[in-house]
């Protein structure tokens, strides 16, 4: 079947591409993305030795690539077949792969999207074997040596761009770049060396060394100078190509994400402006940058586009509750929260332009989106979760659209009064506490401002009120002394703050009367524009405000700062009894799922509502924030 045994091309020249293709595949089995990965050096080596022998054999290249094709289907059924769960036969195996790849077929060309994350270590594996079979074929059969080079440098390239994770990957890239010069160089000393011998041309017997010796020593310097080059978007030449390609990249980034949702996802760097705390700090500077545009069926008396809530009140600032957090799928449907009275649920498609933001906003209570949500919950005592915060699994680039799905209510002045008061624990326990320092003058004020009222509505209105009278809004303010308890300075002594001293001011003296009230952050409405019926949200509508919490209706937002619209609630809902009980969006019933694993392929009814098309709303200008 062989030509020659001996390899003219040389051994080092068959280390050199091994080597170039089990640095590629040793870079994807770092990502950890998916168990799994750990084949793929060992069936590039295989698919390399694969096109040697090909190669050199005496077949025709339309024979060698079907012999390829089917030592390619065997080697990959085998050694994925070695890593699927469960004790099956291999008959079973085989026709447990064909079955999962005709079901991700089928999602792939409709709407579904794929949580069985041996679909990728099966594709990834068939690249790989392509990749290897092709660098033996074009190094020793053809001698195409970009062939060899390019292809896979250009996989190893995505993976290096596109991880976010702890890995130092750009390593893997700089061996490979490395081991692929010294490979071009080697390949063309071969050619050469072969044109003398045939010419009887003379040559030293250590040139091998001696070049291979220049080669890496400039190979290193190129490598070097590479690092030390100006990054590719300080060019603004490079930078506006980059702008043109986005919007196909996030499409297929969309389509990604929904084939292989099982995949391990890594933070990135976020402009978001909320962190895990709201410190009671000094001025405030905001800007007026565009942040996003909301798009709504039609204009709400009042919203608020939340971030985050924060429930530990202590004499540095505001902590979340905290809990566990849990990946959640579109299809996964309806968030288990417990059903409450007077909620409507509404629609919002999303168009962010932030360079990079981690938060999913939206009214609250955000309940489902068609993102892919990390969602931080706790369970009240019948087992419903209690959302803490919501954020997207993949960073949201400048320009991507999603939507959410909110439980906005809709409760009326006179239905919340009539609220009872009879808390549950989970309610009392996390949002009644307050620090030692509140001062007696901040106690009586709360004793005094609620003492007229016998209902939780109307004492939390008078506390919001005295506010908005009461106090200045400033935001340019210097920090509280470190002695003096925030609230008391607030409220006794300077008499002026910004939105987040307005709203702890009044959570605490709501707590201080027994009624639970927490504080939230995001973005006042914005800009209401009627022909696109959307918000147009700025930097400068970054806020702070109440929540309070009524049995059976949840929580309820207040306004206490001065500079924003009050949001009063209508006094009676309007054509009588309006307490619709939550709904569902079209498309996204809540389902009942196989317990987690990676390699667990379910199906798919999320059908997501078509976004409107907002190209003209990514104008030429500065996003930065």
């Amino acid at each position: 079947m062989l030509r020659r045994i001996k390899i003219e091309e040389g051994w080092f020249t068959l280390f050199l591409v091994w080597a170039m293709i089990f640095t590629a595949g040793l870079a994807i089995v770092q990502t950890e993305l998916i168990n799994g990965l750990e084949i793929i050096p060992l069936l590039g080596t295989i698919a390399l030795l694969a096109g040697l022998v090909l190669a050199k054999s005496r077949f025709s290249d339309r024979t060698a690539h079907i012999f390829s094709f089917v030592y390619g289907l065997f080697v990959l059924a085998y050694l994925i077949g070695l890593i699927l769960p469960g004790d099956l036969p291999w008959r079973e195996r085989v026709f447990e792969m064909v079955n999962r790849q005709i079901v991700w077929l089928r999602k792939a060309f409709g709407e579904g999207s794929s949580r069985d994350g041996i679909i990728f270590v099966m594709h990834t594996s068939a690249v790989f074997w392509i990749l290897g079979y092709t660098a033996g074929w074009f190094t020793f059969r053809h001698d195409r040596v970009w062939r060899v080079v390019l292809p896979t440098g250009i996989v190893l390239l995505s993976v290096v761009y596109f991880y976010l994770g702890p890995k130092p990957l750009a390593l893997y890239l700089g061996l490979y770049l490395l081991l692929s010069l010294l490979y071009v160089s080697q390949t063309h000393l071969v050619a050469h060396l072969k044109e003398w011998r045939l010419a009887a041309v003379r040559y030293e017997r250590g040139i091998n060394v001696t070049f291979l010796r220049a080669s890496l020593i400039v190979g290193m310097m190129a490598l070097l100078a590479a690092w030390y080059l100006p990054a590719l978007s300080a060019s603004p030449a490079v930078s506006d190509a980059i702008s043109d390609i986005n919007q196909p990249w996030r499409s297929f980034q969309d389509d990604w994400t929904r084939l292989f949702s099982s995949l391990r996802s890594y933070g990135s760097p976020i402009s978001d402006p909320y962190t895990d705390s709201l410190i009671l700090g000094g001025p405030r500077t905001v800007g007026n940058n565009l942040v996003m545009d909301i798009y709504v069926d039609e204009k709400l008396p009042y919203v608020y586009w939340q971030a985050a809530v924060f429930d530990v009140y202590g004499p540095e600032g505001w902590d979340p509750a905290g809990g566990e957090q849990v990946l959640h799928y579109p299809e996964d449907g309806y968030l288990d929260v417990n059903p409450v009275l007077a909620r409507e649920v509404i629609t919002q498609t999303v168009i962010n332009y932030r360079a990079s933001s981690g938060v999913l906003y939206g009214a609250p209570d955000i309940v489902a989106s068609d993102r892919q949500m990390l969602v931080t919950r706790q369970f009240d005592e019948t087992g419903h979760e209690i959302i803490n915060s919501v954020k997207s699994r993949y960073v949201l680039r400048q320009g991507d659209a999603y939507q959410v799905w909110s439980q906005y209510s809709a409760a009326d002045a006179a239905s919340l009064r009539q609220a009872t008061v009879n808390y549950p624990a989970s309610i009392t326990d996390n949002y009644l506490s307050y620090p030692d320092t509140i001062t007696p003058e901040t106690r009586a004020l709360a004793e005094r401002l609620t003492a007229p009222y016998d209902n939780p509505f109307d004492k939390a209105v008078a506390v919001r009120d005295y506010l908005r009278a009461n106090i200045v809004y400033n935001d340019q303010i210097p920090a509280p002394p470190d002695d003096v308890d925030p609230i008391h300075y607030t409220l006794f002594e300077s008499r002026e703050g910004y939105c987040n001293y307005y709203a702890t001011a009044m959570a605490v003296m709501l707590r201080l009367q027994g009624i639970p009230a927490r504080v939230a952050a995001g973005y006042a409405q914005g800009e209401w524009d009627d022909a696109t019926s959307s918000y147009r949200v700025r930097a400068s509508n970054a806020h702070t405000w109440v929540e309070v919490f009524f049995p059976g209706y949840g929580w309820i937002q207040f306004e206490p700062t001065a500079s924003i619209p009050v949001g009063d609630r209508p006094e009676s809902a309007e054509g009588g009894d309006n307490f619709a009980s939550p709904s569902l969006p079209p498309n996204l019933d809540r389902q009942e799922f196989l317990p987690d694993d990676e390699f667990t392929d379910t199906s798919n009814d999320f059908t997501p509502p078509e976004l409107p098309d907002q190209s003209s709303a990514l104008l030429s200008q500065d996003w930065v924030l």
